[in-house]
């Protein structure tokens, strides 16, 4: 769907960008199809770009059945669906996964450096959510025809937390994007800003931000510090966690610098 010529019909801002909630407002404006993967209007019945049924998502059913409000559905669905996803368990343990000294150098010191400013923390947790997902066998990224952009394919669909950057990043994942687009996406419907389309090829354009907009580096540490975690045993989580980054940086040299970067140009691309 283009983000030309949509309007929240909640409170009558132009919105560039498609998602799931109105980035002036917050008041629910779309879903995606679970058919053809696309944003579509939450009030219709059948998708407006391939024509299938739309389901009332659980969340929906959650509401209405338990007499909730928005809010207090997700926290409680994402308590059910919880898992311990790589950017919640850096995100509280951020110190330990930026360790260097002379021996040796965590992979994230490695691909962004060792002092902990917040665009770096955004960058690492962001990084760490995309690698769980491609990891977990959620997402995977693929060569796009140009030989040079890298593409953000779903494999199956997220069954996890809504409210994480892995969640986020997610929602994103089986729409025909590449990695560099889906990032921003993201990111933006996190932060509470909308991104202008670029002007021309090559040009870069700060977005637009919302009243409620908060600084993008700080909205992504506080997504991932909020996350809810399943209970589980502090150390071991941060090994389970530590081995799995390691284990793909190490499987794609690369490839995990490629993605670092791509994160990178992401922020940036807010002015972070």
């Amino acid at each position: 769907m283009e983000g030309e010529g949509l309007v929240c019909r909640h409170c009558g801002r132009p919105i560039a960008v498609p998602a799931s909630t109105c980035p002036w407002c917050g008041q629910t404006i779309m879903v995606i199809c679970a058919h053809c993967k696309r944003y579509t209007d939450d009030q219709g019945t059948v998708c407006q770009h391939c024509g299938a049924p739309l389901e009332p998502a659980r969340l929906d059913a959650l509401r209405i059945g338990v007499g909730v409000d928005d809010r207090t559905a997700r926290l409680i669905m994402d308590r059910q669906r919880a898992q311990l996803v790589a950017s919640g368990v850096v995100a509280l343990h951020l110190h330990d996964f930026f360790y260097a000294d002379a021996q040796r150098r965590t992979v994230l010191v490695d691909l962004f450096g060792p002092s902990l400013t917040p665009h770096r923390e955004a960058a690492a947790l962001l990084f760490a959510a995309i690698v769980y997902l491609i990891q977990q066998g959620y997402c995977a990224v693929q060569r796009a025809g140009d030989g040079q952009s890298l593409l953000w394919a779903e494999i199956r669909a997220w069954d996890g937390q809504i409210a994480s950057l892995e969640g986020a990043l997610a929602r994103q994942a089986g729409l025909g994007q590449t990695l560099a687009l889906s990032l921003r996406q993201a990111i933006a419907e996190e932060a509470g800003v909308t991104p202008e389309p670029a002007g021309s090829v090559g040009q870069r354009r700060r977005p637009g931000t919302a009243p409620s907009a908060r600084p993008v580096a700080e909205a992504v540490v506080e997504v991932a510090r909020r996350t809810i975690l399943p209970d589980h045993q502090e150390q071991e989580a941060c090994r389970e966690t530590y081995r799995l980054l390691a284990q793909f940086v190490r499987q794609d040299p690369p490839l995990a610098r490629r993605i670092a970067e791509e994160v990178l140009e992401a922020l940036a691309w807010f002015g972070v």
